[in-house]
């Protein structure tokens, strides 16, 4: 054996910020949750297809079972979803992880009451994009704010955990404020974006309000406002 193979780490340890989708899950018929996921999957179909998404139990009882988690996992697949995490305010779920071999997310709550004990600090940075975002691209400004001086394309995704400004087209998707910094926004010259997202709470393009030409996104006590310039 040659020393190359010899000293070659089998694991490599990489951070990215990946999206994912937050399902509620509950104990009712499993007819019943799969009429929920096709509601809401009608309103964006390309944003649902194949997207990592982590499923919120907090509503179901603590006696949750496994089989009726695993039957809706399955239909979750079924529907091109593909679960990986749970999570629950309940710590009594957290053993259906290892039932079902999936990762256990914190809740908002926690993560809330977490922050809340430290001081959030200021984005005082600045990425600085001058290049097309191009279809497929991601581009993630950690602990910054982000500027791009061109276009987003359809497909791409800019993130950031401050503010996003964009002086081109926005036709991907846009989220600002990735670690919750709810005084987060996101302004761009031309608003054709598929989804904006501001702090977690996110409006897909079938729900924007009427308007055209550039425009400014912020939050107001949770609820996503985008006001055309």
């Amino acid at each position: 054996m040659n020393q190359a193979a010899q000293t070659k780490q089998p694991l490599k340890l990489r951070s990215r910020l990946v999206s994912s989708h937050q399902i509620n899950v509950t104990a009712g018929p499993v007819e019943e949750f799969s009429n929920q996921l096709d509601t809401a999957m009608a309103q964006a179909p390309a944003l649902f297809k194949s997207a990592p998404s982590i499923l919120d139990i907090s509503e179901c009882p603590t006696d949750f079972s496994e089989p009726a988690l695993q039957e809706r996992i399955a239909m979750c697949r079924k529907k091109g979803l593909v679960p990986f995490a749970l999570t629950s305010t309940s710590s009594a779920h957290q053993a259906l992880t290892t039932a079902v071999g999936f990762a256990w997310v914190e809740p908002k709550a926690t993560r809330k009451a977490s922050a809340q004990k430290e001081t959030q600090p200021a984005i005082v940075q600045t990425k600085v994009i001058s290049t097309p975002i191009r279809s497929g691209q991601q581009v993630y400004a950690k602990d910054a704010n982000l500027l791009i001086t061109s276009q987003v394309s359809a497909g791409a995704e800019v993130i950031a955990d401050g503010n996003i400004h964009i002086m081109g087209t926005l036709r991907g998707r846009a989220i600002a404020g990735a670690q919750g910094l709810a005084s987060s926004e996101i302004v761009c010259q031309v608003m054709q974006a598929e989804l904006i997202a501001i702090a977690g709470n996110y409006i897909v393009q079938d729900d924007f309000p009427k308007g055209e030409g550039g425009a400014r996104c912020y939050l107001d006590e949770q609820k996503l406002n985008i006001d055309y310039l």
